[in-house]
């Protein structure tokens, strides 16, 4: 991207201050004991949301979807490369590839399973499904996407084309992370790989998956092959696969996994260990960290706030609803 520090001095600015009104724990906290739907409701418009009505979750998820919106723009307007961005609503763009394709083997109408969140639009994406032809699709995603589709449509199995489209996602990222030449982001992308490649052999220990699923499910570009998985996936080796300090409380998640412990417990240690590194970006006064922090630190604002109206709406204990959060940015 060839840009300087400098470059961000006023974005990073501006980052900072609004970074002060996204929802900390203690806000989450009270978001959760509110006394009722107006309460919560409440509290979120103090914070800058638009009100909604609070039994209607679908007006819930259009407000996210307003605020996210609203923090790409945002972001757009005043970052030096908007490609940063672009990154990471890459997983948007793959996740509605993944519904379509899907949805066009069944037949069905994937339209209410689409986000707008993505580089994409979800209706250039329904049109090429529907005429079979990705061509039009940027870069490296009309393969993926070719193959994906053809691969569900010889072997019926969903997961294989899935895990085509997670692999082609995470070396997309990988790649632009690096023509970034940004430090901060690559070492961001690289933690993911690895914290989903842990997961990976996770789920493959408990569902006694071969070396050669292995193969095929590792993430490229982490800093764990599948060299040397040929034997069974014990915690020692886990420990010893992911021995950063960094890894340390995925990876005794992990281990209580494969004892038949919680998958979901799992990847909320993986999704806070990403949430820690994003608040290193903290410590550097501007820069491409700046805008990279604030943007994913939206976006667990996002999933918090979903995971508490939802927990509210479903009758959900405090405690019940606290267990399920992750970490808060701020």
């Amino acid at each position: 991207m060839n840009h300087r520090d400098t470059d961000y001095l006023y974005i990073s600015t501006r980052l900072k201050a609004r970074s002060q009104n996204l929802f900390s724990r203690e806000k989450l906290n009270r978001l959760i004991a509110a006394r009722t739907g107006e309460d919560a409701v409440k509290l979120l418009t103090e914070n800058g949301w638009a009100a909604f009505a609070p039994d209607d979750l679908s007006a819930c998820e259009a407000e996210i979807a307003r605020q996210q919106q609203e923090s790409f723009e945002l972001l757009y307007r005043y970052a030096p490369d908007r490609r940063m961005i672009d990154l990471f609503r890459l997983k948007y763009d793959y996740h509605n590839l993944k519904s379509v394709i899907k949805a066009g083997a069944l037949g069905s109408d994937p339209s209410p399973l689409l986000s707008a969140a993505g580089t994409i639009p979800p209706a250039a994406l329904l049109f090429a499904a529907r005429e079979h032809d990705w061509t039009k699709l940027p870069g490296a995603m009309k393969q993926a996407a070719a193959e994906a589709a053809d691969l569900l449509a010889r072997t019926g199995d969903p997961q294989l084309s899935d895990l085509l489209l997670d692999r082609a996602m995470t070396a997309q990222m990988l790649e632009m992370a690096r023509e970034s030449e940004s430090g901060f982001l690559l070492g961001y992308v690289r933690l993911m790989i690895d914290l989903q490649n842990l997961r990976v052999l996770t789920r493959a220990a408990r569902a006694k998956k071969g070396y050669d699923y292995l193969k095929r499910a590792l993430f490229p570009g982490g800093g764990v092959t599948a060299a040397g998985l040929t034997g069974e996936i014990t915690p020692e080796l886990l420990r010893a696969k992911f021995a950063a300090a960094a890894f340390a409380a995925p990876v005794e998640a992990a281990c209580s996994a494969l004892s038949g412990g919680s998958l979901a417990a799992l990847d909320l240690a993986c999704d806070n260990a990403l949430i820690s590194y994003l608040r290193t970006s903290a410590l550097v006064p501007f820069g491409e960290a700046q805008v990279i922090g604030y943007l994913l630190a939206k976006e667990a604002e996002l999933v918090s706030v979903r995971t508490v109206m939802v927990g509210r709406h479903a009758g959900l204990t405090p405690e019940q609803i606290t267990e399920r959060l992750r970490i808060s940015y701020v």
